[in-house]
């Protein structure tokens, strides 16, 4: 078949983008290996635990590859927003609170689209599409042929997960590049705080609604409303904030703690084999050890921020709802000046309708 043929296989990474299944569980296609093709090398090698969701795998994956694009699909339709709007008169908070919409719908669909458009031709490497899965013997073989393909990658791009250091197959694979490979080939994306960077972005994106309509819609009647939900979503931010630095200091107690003697492998065989190739490679199992701790918390030097904390990826996705917004209030400001009109914020009223002061 194809798979003895000692080429190498790839599978581009948009069509591991738009299928949701592949990510999920390695049972759930039998055909995944068609989705493959043969190539000469490979741009991104997904090192993955099987344990961990599928869904923010992918989505892990949308955010690393599809937030540039959609940054700039949000600006033009955030500009094209405003523009609109106001040729049809809307002003104040409601004119800002529709650009900041149309924004942030328009960075989401940018977000699902991209991969119709790019990355086709960017290859990676999963096992369940490079490596048969029905035939033993070939599985056998795609399997002989991992360190082929790690050395092959341009980069190995880490779905981290808590277990990922448990899992020896996991552990082999990042030996094996780490070999051939500087160590800022070795991308990691953490899972869970990439939950926690969506998280924050619904939550910030609720709390600017929040504000501007509190703006808008200030009441007499109650005016502590629009404080009560700035105060509470305010909050929120807080919290997930917190849990944020929570995750930073669980991932540097995992990786302080790592030792390969650890990690597990279903098959006894495996983890004898892996064990010594890893011990072959870097003299010794602590060694390896002292490697990984140092690729990821600076070989105990000073105090060191993973990459994965404040990398682009996560910065772009947190930011997300004030693009469209300073792009309206920069319209809105352009505007002020150039027609030297003011639109208020908050409701005004003639001295007729406001309420008399108490003596």
């Amino acid at each position: 078949g194809s798979y003895g043929d000692g080429r190498l296989r790839g599978c581009p990474l948009s069509t591991i983008m738009l299928d949701r299944t592949f990510l999920r569980n390695c049972d759930s296609r039998n055909d995944a290996f068609t989705a493959s093709v043969p190539v000469r090398s490979i741009d991104f090698f997904l090192s993955h635990s099987w344990s961990a969701d599928g869904f923010w795998k992918q989505a892990a994956i949308y955010i690393c590859f599809s937030t540039t694009p959609a940054y700039k699909l949000m600006m033009l339709s955030s500009v094209m927003g405003a523009h609109s709007f106001f040729l049809h008169g809307v002003r104040g908070a409601p004119f800002q609170i529709l650009v900041l919409l149309v924004g942030c719908v328009s960075f989401l669909i940018g977000l699902l689209v991209n991969p119709l458009f790019k990355h086709r031709n960017t290859m990676v490497f999963l096992d369940i599409c490079c490596i048969p899965q029905k035939d033993p013997v070939a599985k056998l073989y795609g399997i002989s042929k991992l360190a082929e393909y790690l050395r092959a990658s341009d980069k190995l791009l880490i779905l981290w997960s808590p277990d990922y250091l448990d899992r020896l197959w996991c552990v082999y694979e990042l030996a094996v590049f780490l070999r051939t490979h500087d160590k800022k080939d070795v991308v990691l994306v953490n899972l869970n705080h990439i939950k926690l960077c969506v998280s924050l972005m619904f939550l910030q994106l609720f709390s600017i609604l929040t504000l501007c309509l509190q703006l808008h819609y200030e009441s007499t009647h109650n005016p502590y409303i629009g404080y009560l939900l700035g105060l509470v979503t305010s909050i929120l931010i807080g919290r997930e904030a917190f849990t944020c630095s929570k995750e930073w200091r669980k991932f540097c107690s995992r990786v302080r703690r790592f030792s390969v003697r650890e990690a597990k492998c279903t098959s006894l065989a495996d983890y004898y084999t892996l064990k010594q190739l890893i011990t072959d490679m870097y003299r010794s199992e602590a060694e390896f050890a002292a490697v990984v701790r140092c690729l990821w918390l600076g070989g105990g030097k000073a105090k060191s921020f993973p990459t994965w904390l404040f990398s682009w990826a996560s910065l772009r996705i947190m930011c997300a709802p004030y693009i469209p917004l300073i792009v309206a209030c920069a319209v809105d400001y352009i505007v002020c000046i150039a027609t030297e009109e003011s639109f208020p914020m908050v409701p005004t009223y003639s001295q007729s309708q406001a309420s008399p002061v108490p003596a």
